[in-house]
């Protein structure tokens, strides 16, 4: 009897200093998830190229809120993820690419690049279901916009 009492006091001793010896293991960031559109706005219903399609009415109205044009196309979209602290870059059309990098607090850095030169740096805090645009008028009375939305918080 005194050899098992003395055996699960060893064992239960042992345990403990295993729990202080083990080192926690880090909890792995979660990465941001996001979608990025790439939008063309216009005051004309139709667009020359029909491929595009209108903007779901949810954006759209919020666009509408804050720009002057009538109609919205959405000319790609995508959901996306950037490594926790680390910068990822995107191709958002032929002609534009997109650079994020997660800085801390839910900020990130976007730099949009037009034929491979920069356009435009913008810092920013990102909030779930907040749109974050940056846009530019074009010609015939058109603009374009990249839309960034956090799908997820972390």
């Amino acid at each position: 009897m005194k050899w098992k009492s003395l055996n699960l006091v060893l064992t239960c001793k042992v345990l403990v200093i295993l729990a202080f010896l083990i080192p926690a293991t880090p909890a792995k960031a979660a990465n941001l998830k996001l979608s990025i559109h790439l939008v063309w706005g216009s005051n004309e219903e139709k667009l020359p190229n029909s491929n595009y399609k209108k903007l779901n009415e949810e954006m759209a109205n919020k666009l509408k809120k804050i720009f002057k044009w009538k109609y919205y196309f959405e000319i790609s979209k995508q959901t996306v993820d950037v490594p926790t602290r680390s910068t990822k870059k995107f191709n958002v059309s032929k002609k534009c690419d997109i650079e994020i990098t997660e800085m801390e607090g839910p900020r990130v850095e976007v730099k949009l690049y037009g034929e491979g030169k920069l356009i435009n740096r913008t810092v920013k805090s990102l909030t779930k279901d907040e749109l974050f645009t940056i846009a530019g008028d074009d010609k015939n009375e058109t603009a374009w916009f990249v839309i960034i939305k956090l799908l997820e918080e972390k």
